[in-house]
């Protein structure tokens, strides 16, 4: 529901987005098998003016669950064959973009980001759920082989973005992953590998997992960044009140050298999408010390051996 202000003002929206099942359990029809992250996608959600949303609230025994999906589907029907063409599409676009969102919500552990991202930034070793690691893939594929609507460049060019990120993350995260373990994969101590390396050989490999470490962590924080842009674009194209009360993403780094940890807000410094535009791994280490957070710099080569290889061989 909207007002229109003045000729030249948006206009106000006048309608809250309740809540069918409650958030919490101890909440209005709240007591549901319902999961938390279920809570809040929109099945269950509706659109209602602040006195409507009171009424519901108030009076649980003729509001409840079944009712209120009869409410809902009884309006859905009647804005459809209320709408022009035009309208019809876009509300098919929107609701095509929100499937997207909810799907980059589940796949990513948006809502465990800071969780699961502080096993990739502590501790000099960054290790990952497997779980949330081959949703990762997952969601890496799927954000692939999307059919874009392109009704909102820009949410469009927020969901690429971050996508480019990942899929670069999942390549280098996977060059010395040992995926040995139940729960978790480990970033492998490769310069351990081989006890009969002399002393000179054992300082180079060190060297060289240092700065894979220091690596896959930049790309967190550049992951985060780019989730934390496609929050800001999902909340300005599809739902305003997407993240309000848990606000945009965090990481949590350390320990330092003081034994202390550090909780970070990583975001772009600037709006304008030609310049956020992750292009590839090779622009990344060269820019990625520009950063007002970041772990290492420079550039390897051993990244891209697989690439001069291909070139030699003329593919």
């Amino acid at each position: 529901m909207a007002e229109d202000i003045t000729e030249t003002d948006d206009p106000s929206v006048l309608g809250e987005e309740a809540h069918i099942v409650a958030r919490e359990e101890k909440g209005p029809r709240g007591k549901s098998t319902l999961t938390p992250e279920a809570r809040d996608k929109y099945n269950n959600l509706m659109l209602l003016c602040q006195k409507h949303h009171k009424i519901i609230d108030d009076h649980e025994e003729l509001y409840s669950v079944d009712k209120l999906h009869e409410i809902k589907n009884e309006h859905t029907e009647w804005v459809r064959t209320c709408l022009n063409p035009s309208d019809i599409v876009k509300q098919k676009d929107d609701e095509t973009y929100a499937t997207y969102v909810e799907e980059f919500v589940n796949l990513a552990g948006i809502e465990e980001w800071d969780i699961w991202s502080s096993y990739v930034l502590s501790g000099g070793q960054p290790n990952i759920f497997k779980d949330r690691f081959e949703e990762l893939q997952r969601l890496n594929g799927y954000l692939l082989s999307r059919i874009w609507p392109n009704r909102y460049p820009k949410l469009e060019f927020a969901f690429k973005n971050f996508r480019s990120i990942l899929n670069d993350f999942l390549h280098v995260f996977a060059r010395h992953l040992d995926k040995s373990g139940e729960e978790m994969y480990y970033t492998e101590k490769f310069y351990n590998k081989d006890y009969h390396i002399d002393q000179k050989e054992y300082d180079i490999l060190g060297d060289k997992f240092d700065y894979h470490v220091d690596l896959v962590q930049d790309l967190m924080c550049e992951l985060t960044r780019g989730a934390n842009f496609l929050i800001e674009q999902i909340r300005y194209f599809i739902s305003p009140s997407f993240r309000t009360e848990k606000g945009l993403l965090l990481v949590t780094t350390g320990p330092d050298m003081l034994m202390q940890w550090t909780t970070v807000r990583l975001e772009f410094s600037i709006k304008d999408p030609e310049q956020l535009a992750y292009k590839d791994l090779r622009s990344f280490m060269t820019a990625r010390e520009n950063n007002t957070y970041h772990f290492g710099k420079g550039v390897s080569e051993d990244y891209f051996l697989g690439d001069k290889l291909r070139e030699m061989m003329g593919e």
